[in-house]
C-alpha cells in the first residue's frame, strides 16, 4: 500500500475512492501492465520478481510472468529465493527503478498520478517488517520503493520520459 506524506511526515488521508483513483496506480500490485525487455507483464510486481530469476532459472521466471496475480508472482519468488542471482543485492534497486520507469513511461495515468504527488513524500506501507522497501506503522524504515518513485518523479524533465511515451 502506498502512502503520501507532507515534508513533516504528516500522512495525507484519502477515502477509498480517492485512493483508488489517485494513489493506487503507483502500487506494484496495481493493474497497469508494462513491457520490459520485449516481454509483457501484468503488473510491475510480476516484472520485478521475474527479473530475479530470468538469468538463474528461466523456468521460475516464466512461472512468475504467467502468475495469475501479483500476490502469486511474489509468492513464487519467495518460495525460490535461494535461486536468486548472487549479485541480487547489488542490482535489485536498479531493477526496481527500471521496472517503475517502464511502468510510468508506458502508462499515462501512472505518470499523471505520480506528477500529482508534487513534492510529497511517497512511501510503501509495510504490514510485515520488510522496512527495506517501505515504512512500518511508526514511519520507520528505509523506504527504498518510495525513494525510487520520488527519483523518477523528480526526473520527469529528463529524456527518459520523451522516449516511448504513449501520450499524456
Amino acid at each position: 500500500m502506498i502512502k503520501i506524506f507532507n515534508k513533516d511526515m504528516k500522512e495525507l488521508k484519502f477515502n477509498i475512492t480517492e485512493y483508488q483513483l489517485n494513489i493506487l496506480p503507483l502500487d506494484n500490485f496495481s493493474a497497469f501492465g508494462l513491457e520490459l525487455d520485449g516481454q509483457y507483464f501484468q503488473t510491475s510486481e510480476h516484472a520485478f520478481q521475474y527479473l530475479k530469476f530470468i538469468d538463474t532459472n528461466p523456468e521460475i521466471a516464466k512461472k512468475i510472468k504467467e502468475a495469475f496475480s501479483p500476490n502469486e508472482a511474489r509468492d513464487i519468488a519467495q518460495k525460490n529465493r535461494n535461486l536468486k542471482p548472487e549479485n541480487w543485492l547489488e542490482v535489485k534497486y536498479k531493477n526496481m527503478e527500471k521496472v517503475l520507469k517502464a511502468k510510468t513511461e508506458q502508462n499515462p495515468v501512472v505518470k499523471k498520478k505520480l506528477l500529482a504527488t508534487k513534492d510529497y513524500i511517497i512511501a510503501e506501507y509495510c504490514t510485515d517488517e520488510d522496512t527495506e522497501w517501505g515504512l512500518d506503522k511508526n514511519n520507520n524504515g528505509e523506504n527504498n520503493l518510495g525513494k525510487i518513485w520520488m527519483k523518477i518523479r523528480n526526473n520527469t524533465g529528463n529524456t527518459f520520459f520523451s522516449t516511448n511515451n504513449r501520450g499524456n
